[in-house]
């Protein structure tokens, strides 16, 4: 009994970092993907998934299944060090043979496994796990290991939610400050995650700012991207720890790009990997 209840306290304790974007933020990166794919992209999911399946009914899939393997753990992020410049694989992408080693790690595995993984079954997971995991590295605290990625610190949320477009009482709420990127922010801002990808699409994806190479680069490369962001908006928070409205004006941009920025990245992770049928040789 004291055993089984070890193990629980355990479990509670880890199960923050393992978590990035909520369901609603790894679906409308899916989604936007979904929308740039192309036709040889487009053929493999469907044959993978199913006529009609989309990727956002998949998104969250690789969190569904977690606690059944737990050796998929450390790839749902990178313990870099909050005051690091960049990552360093050798000090955080250590592997793990109970949990797995991290995020960065894992994309560039996936990069073969999409098309090239011996089984169908495998080649479906790969496809599943790059999903979410390629939403996963853009989270920005995703890429800090400090106070377990930000799920120890409490914050207080006082903000009027972007989605009410009336008079509205100051939306009051305790939670963590890993737990603010995830959900929080999301939630605020629109009362869909459909209606948040047509946000975007009509904003950012529409700007200056997402159209040429943007989508491009490695997933270290993203990492660095991602914690240069994490290091600012940590900076951000102010000593008391409520987050206002002040906090979430100058964290919706960053909201925003994160999301659509992971969107198209995606979208161009799948493209490239369903171009080609040519696999390493064993």
């Amino acid at each position: 009994m004291r055993a089984r209840t070890l193990m629980f306290i355990l479990a509670l304790c880890t199960w923050g970092q393992a978590q990035a974007w909520g369901p609603e933020g790894h679906s409308i990166i899916a989604e936007i993907a979904q929308r740039r794919l192309s036709p040889a992209a487009t053929a493999m999911v469907t044959r993978l998934l199913g006529k009609g399946h989309s990727l956002a009914s998949e998104a969250s899939w690789a969190d569904d299944i977690r606690d059944t393997r737990p050796g998929t753990y450390g790839w749902h992020f990178v313990d870099i060090p909050l005051e690091a410049k960049t990552y360093d694989p050798l000090r955080d992408c250590r592997p793990d043979a109970a949990r797995g080693d991290c995020v960065v790690a894992e994309l560039d595995r996936l990069r073969n496994e999409l098309r090239c993984a011996p089984t169908e079954a495998l080649r479906r997971d790969a496809l599943r796990f790059a999903v979410h995991f390629v939403g996963d590295i853009h989270q920005p605290l995703h890429t800090v290991g400090d106070e377990r990625g930000g799920n120890d610190v409490r914050v207080m949320v006082r903000i009027h939610e972007l989605k009410c477009t009336r008079r509205c009482r100051r939306t009051h709420l305790r939670t963590n400050f890993h737990a603010l990127w995830d959900e929080t922010l999301i939630r605020a801002t629109t009362w869909s995650w459909g209606a948040y990808v047509s946000r975007l699409e009509h904003g950012w994806l529409s700007s200056p700012a997402a159209q040429g190479p943007v989508d491009g680069g490695t997933p270290a490369q993203w990492a660095n991207e991602t914690h240069a962001l994490a290091q600012a908006m940590w900076r951000l928070l102010p000593a008391d720890r409520v987050v206002d409205d002040a906090y979430y004006a100058r964290a919706l941009p960053v909201l925003d790009r994160q999301l659509g920025l992971a969107g198209l990245r995606l979208a161009r992770f799948l493209n490239e990997a369903y171009a080609s049928r040519a696999c390493p040789r064993s």
